[in-house]
Order: C-alpha cells, then structure tokens, then sequence
C-alpha cells in the first residue's frame, strides 16, 4: 500500500473536519496500543491534541508507561484519570460482578468514552475515533463506548494494515510489537478473545468484502477454478484462500454486529 498517500488522505480529512466544525482540537483515549498511537500521531501533525490515558487497577502497566512516553514525544496535552473507583461504584449499584467480563469491558469502555466527551465539551475539542476495519466490521467493540468519536480517521484500514502503517510513521517500535489487547481484564488478548489472527481475519475479511465468496472454496479452502491454495497476487489481503471456518465466523459476526455501523432507527411518523 502506498502509505505516503494514505497519510496525506487522512491528514487533508481531519484538517477539514476540524476546520468546519469549528472545534479547538483533538482529544482521544490513549491507552498505549496500536490504533490509539497511529491516531494520536496523526492528530498531532494537524492541531492541538489532547489525551485522556484512562487505566483501571487491572490495567497492564507497561501500556500506561508507552502512552506515556507517546505522549511526551508528541506533545500532547495529557491526564491521567484512573477509572478504578467509578467502575466500582458502578458496579456495586448495579450488581455487576467483575468475573462477567463482557458487561465489565462494555462498562471500561463507556465510562472512558463518558469522560473524554466531557473533556471535549469543556475544552472545545473533537472526540477521535481509534477502531479499526477489523473491529468495526467484526463489532469488536463498545456501541456507545470505544467506538464512539465525532469522526474516525482510521477506520478504513484494517488492522494488518495498521501495523505496516504505524512503522511507516515511525511509531515507536514496542508499541508496534505488542500483543493487540484492548486491556479490559487482565492479560486480556484480541486474537485469543476472537481465535484467530487478525492476519488471518483480515484476509478472510477482505474476502467477504470483494464479494469471493464460499461459491470459489471448497471445505478445505481451495479454490475453486483456480486449482491451488492462492491467489493472484494483491486481489486480496494476504495470498491464501480464507478456509471455509474462518469465513463462516466472520460472516457470523458481521451479521450479528451490523447494528454497532448503523444510527439508532427512528420511527417514521405519519401525520396524516
């Protein structure tokens, strides 16, 4: 992919979006991971950009000190509020237990999003997006919480994709070479969380995209019509045939989390 490009792209779409909105600035969750990162470099190249770094006490340490130190080598205006207690008055008033992961992680990602649009409205900032085309198409992530934003600049590009672009902006390198996490529970991991590589979920991903199909694979992922496990070079991401498993589990998933895409359904009212 010609990164150069993509860059000049996504830096001319937040500079115009900022400009017309009329806003001060950024301001996005850093929470020392991949998506955040790349964002936060590129914000920082258009405007003043803020960073809310938003840990619990089950938070891997090691992700604070790397959102830290991005955020001093950006300059970026940045506070550290530990959500620990607000998740635990939470908790208590709802009767939400910790061990029930899934509503725990919703609840992280609310209650960051909660804080940095309250941030945004007290400095005049634009709350930026960090999901990627992985997470967004898979509903790997919070409606109304993580995946939130005033706009998304990333949200295009897969997270494989992510990777070879983060290098390309000279993002620091163990950052880059982490395990994905999203860092709600401890030693939480995307790729054991979801069961397979995003390499192999991005490929399977932009298979479904193009419109490949199950119609050119048979049960152990060759091709139909093409006679060998790969493909013409760059019709799709990576060079292998998704397998039949891994199709049918994404597809699942996109169908299932299509609604997270969408804006609340509105009731059509007839007035007559």
């Amino acid at each position: 992919m010609n990164y150069e490009k993509i860059e000049k792209n996504i830096l001319e779409f937040l500079r115009d979006y900022l400009a017309t909105s009329g806003a001060k600035g950024f301001v996005l969750g850093l929470s020392g991971g991949l998506d955040s990162a790349v964002v936060a470099t590129l914000c920082a190249k258009i405007a003043p950009t803020h960073a809310l770094l938003m840990p619990t006490r089950l938070s891997n340490k090691a992700n604070l000190t790397d959102a830290l130190r991005l955020a001093k080598t950006l300059g970026l205006n940045h506070k550290i509020i530990d959500i620990s207690n607000i998740l635990e008055s939470f908790c208590a008033a709802n009767g939400l237990s910790k061990q029930q992961k899934l509503r725990y992680g919703n609840l992280c990602a609310r209650v960051r999003m909660c804080l940095l649009y309250d941030y945004s409205s007290e400095h005049a900032l634009l709350v930026v997006g960090t999901s990627n085309k992985s997470e967004r198409l898979l509903g790997y992530g919070t409606i109304f919480g993580d995946m939130a934003c005033a706009l998304n600049p990333i949200g295009e590009l897969f997270k494989s994709e992510i990777f070879e672009f983060a290098d390309f902006l000279g993002v620091d390198k163990a950052i880059i070479n982490k395990a994905p996490s999203a860092d709600l529970w401890e030693n939480q991991s995307d790729e054991s969380e979801l069961g397979y590589s995003y390499k192999e979920l991005d490929g399977a991903l932009d298979f479904i995209l193009k419109g490949l199909g199950n119609s050119r694979i048979s049960k152990d992922g060759i091709s139909k019509g093409l006679g060998n496990s790969r493909i013409p070079s760059g019709e799709i991401l990576g060079d292998k045939i998704p397998s039949v498993e891994i199709l049918e589990f994404c597809k699942k998933r996109m169908k299932n989390n299509a609604f997270k895409l969408n804006t609340p359904a509105i009731a059509k009212v007839l007035r007559d």
